[in-house]
């Protein structure tokens, strides 16, 4: 069987370009399986023009096997729509579910790549934000690693509450990133974290467009290259 490393993309709040950076790691490194799990959005689904067809969720509600969209030889997307519209309709009600149909995909992610053959080495899951501490505990006792996705939130004077918040967050990360920082606000990000993303004008809004956008900077595509080397030793 085919050594697969899953790793979760997360986040306390949104609007952190959770999804792009999920984007660019999986188009930069090639290999790679994107599962969209992000159901209060599917962003990632729409990003790479997924046709609305079965997602991760499919083995639950019709026992079948989901789509998996071809993006090139080299990346896979899972799609998320059904789950967004479920949680359109039901709100919190099927958060549950949800996140026990997440842990089970987790256990079984390098058998499903080995069946289907994808030539993938390493699956990345865009997570909805604010998972449960409990939650992300389980993820790493199965031995994920979690890319915790942060702001400039996270280097400006915030409330003694909200640094609580990323503090516990944090705890159980594997590397974390802040994202969406404007130059001269880099030297600060990297007191706290070496992995600082700046922010970049996004020509057009398709998935391996935004990776190359990001990319493109300097500075940006070293700090990607860093989480890839820090994954691949993981």
């Amino acid at each position: 069987m085919r050594q697969v490393k899953v790793v979760l993309v997360s986040s306390l709040d949104g609007g952190v370009g959770k999804t792009t950076i999920a984007t660019v790691l999986g188009v930069k490194k090639g290999l790679s399986l994107l599962v969209d799990m992000d159901w209060e959005k599917s962003d990632l689904s729409q990003l790479f023009r997924v046709p609305r067809k079965a997602g991760w969720l499919a083995p639950f509600l019709r026992g079948e096997l989901p789509y998996v969209h071809r993006v090139s030889p080299m990346l896979y997307v899972m799609p998320g729509y059904e789950a967004y519209e479920i949680y359109q309709r039901m709100g919190e009600d099927v958060v549950g579910d949800f996140v026990e149909a997440m842990l089970e995909w987790v256990e079984h992610l390098p058998k499903f790549v080995t069946k289907l053959r994808l030539p993938v080495d390493t699956v990345f899951i865009d997570s909805t934000a604010a998972l449960r501490l409990e939650v992300l505990s389980r993820l790493q006792q199965m031995g994920v690693y979690n890319i915790f996705i942060a702001d400039r939130r996270l280097i400006a004077r915030i409330s003694d509450v909200k640094a609580e918040q990323y503090r516990r967050y944090m705890a159980y990360s594997s590397l974390v990133a802040v994202n969406l920082l404007e130059r001269d606000e880099l030297k600060m990000a990297r007191k706290i974290t070496p992995i600082a993303v700046k922010r970049v004008a996004i020509g057009e809004y398709y998935g391996e467009a935004v990776a190359n956008d990001v990319l493109r900077d300097r500075d940006n595509r070293k700090a990607v290259d860093q989480i890839l080397a820090r994954i691949k030793t993981a």
